[in-house]
């Protein structure tokens, strides 16, 4: 009897291998270049890799050559990606790392809505615009008192250097420290930068501060273990009594250093949503001097504010408005703001450029909807208008007059009044009408 023996089951034919996507083969020929000049070691990189990135992203012109959707179609079907430097996502909207080179890092930072703090690097390296634009703001940090090494709060004068747009194809060095306090303000969504940077640096030998108007510098990556705790009490605190976490706030306020004050006021003002607040808080910290006091006040009050501004930003979808936007952010001078419209924008008159998109931001034309939730109408947008031009309150009641008869104006004193001051003090307008005369 012949006995049949079982054969072996055909193994399928393996696929062939998944040739290299362009992204990958592209920015693996731009990382190749960039460690080739560097030249060996850490210490090396971070000597040169300011100016190699820069020169080779210059050369490169990675705008020329990907863009976005290439990069969402290289990672929807990557099986593997190279090693990923911020996983979580924690910064832009969302990053990927392109090529990983020991001490260096490339990677492609999506952003739709976000913008950044200003803020410094404990890290040097440079990016480029591969895709939309942004406005891009330089500052100077004047501290009042020579900071201690690592001080995780510093009190001092913050003012903008330049204001510049980037577009597809700029490329900017990203210095460490305080020789680059800078900003980021997106205005075509997405828009995507390329940056290359160390990947190595020693956390215990650089701070990376964020500022604040008018000029407070803090350290948002410091994890002091006690005012860790005293958040997360006081936060507990507020669910189980509100009389006994109001009472609490206030006796670690009187002992807090400038950076915990700022951590709890802030997130009180915040919660409560009432500027005011902040000025009664900030009094009751008197372990800080006077002036670090009245610092603090101002500081919280305009963080409320902006926070006010930037939430329009998600609504705002049109370069124009973006770009006014990011302007009534960052410009505090009426003429300065008005000069770079008309810079940007190539208009006669900056200020009709301004109301047009006013006009078209709450809902006063057919092109969209009131984006701001502001209700103007003729009245408030005319005199928004006027004090766009410099026009105080005498000035303004005087040109009505003129118009429409001092009865009819007399009439109205009180409401245009409080009109006035209520655009002066607007979230969106008060650091640019602060010189306007009541």
């Amino acid at each position: 009897m012949v006995t049949v023996l079982d054969q072996p089951a055909a193994r399928p034919l393996s696929n062939p291998e998944k040739s290299a996507h362009r992204v990958q083969t592209w920015f693996q020929r731009l990382g190749d270049t960039i460690s080739a000049q560097l030249g060996e070691g850490r210490e090396a990189v971070y000597a040169n890799l300011e100016r190699v990135a820069a020169e080779q992203l210059a050369a490169f012109n990675p705008s020329a050559h990907i863009g976005g959707d290439d990069l969402i179609d290289y990672v929807l079907g990557a099986d593997s990606l190279c090693k990923q430097a911020d996983l979580d996502g924690k910064f832009a909207e969302p990053p990927v790392s392109l090529y990983h080179g020991g001490d260096f890092d490339i990677s492609a930072l999506f952003w739709l809505d976000g913008t950044t703090s200003i803020h410094q690097h404990a890290f040097c390296g440079a990016f480029h615009v591969l895709a939309g634009s942004s406005i891009h703001c330089r500052y100077r940090f004047e501290p009042w008192r020579a900071p201690g090494h690592r001080q995780r709060a510093i009190a001092g004068r913050l003012g903008l250097v330049d204001l510049e747009v980037l577009h597809a194809g700029d490329t900017r060095v990203i210095s460490r420290g305080s020789e680059l306090i800078h900003s980021l303000f997106h205005m075509t969504r997405p828009s995507v930068t390329i940056v290359i940077r160390t990947i190595t640096d020693d956390p215990a030998t650089e701070v990376q501060y964020d500022y604040l108007w008018p000029g407070f510098a803090h350290n948002p990556f410091q994890r002091h273990p006690p005012s860790v705790r005293k958040l997360q009490y006081l936060r507990m605190l507020r669910q189980l009594d509100e009389d006994a976490a109001r009472a609490q706030l206030h006796r670690v306020l009187a002992n807090a250093d400038l950076f915990l004050a700022f951590m709890l006021i802030s997130e009180q003002v915040r919660l409560s949503a009432n500027a005011e607040q902040a000025h009664v808080l900030c009094e009751r910290c008197t372990a800080l001097p006077d002036d670090e006091r009245r610092l603090l006040h101002e500081v919280v009050r305009n963080e409320l504010l902006g926070r006010t501004v930037i939430d329009c930003r998600r609504k705002l979808h049109d370069p124009g408005h973006r770009f006014l936007l990011a302007l009534l952010l960052n410009v505090f001078d009426r003429q300065e703001l008005l000069g770079l419209v008309q810079r940007e924008f190539q208009v006669t008159d900056p200020v009709d450029q301004v109301m047009d998109w006013l006009r078209e931001m709450t809902g006063n034309t057919d092109r969209f909807p009131n984006l701001l939730g502001l209700d103007f109408g003729a009245t408030e947008l005319q005199m928004l208008g006027d004090m766009f031009r410099g026009n105080g309150l005498p000035d303004i009641l005087a040109r009505l007059t003129d118009c429409y008869g001092a009865d009819q104006v007399s009439g109205q004193h009180g409401a245009l009044t409080a009109l006035f001051s209520a655009l002066k003090t607007c979230a969106l307008f008060h650091h640019v009408f602060v010189d306007l005369s009541d």
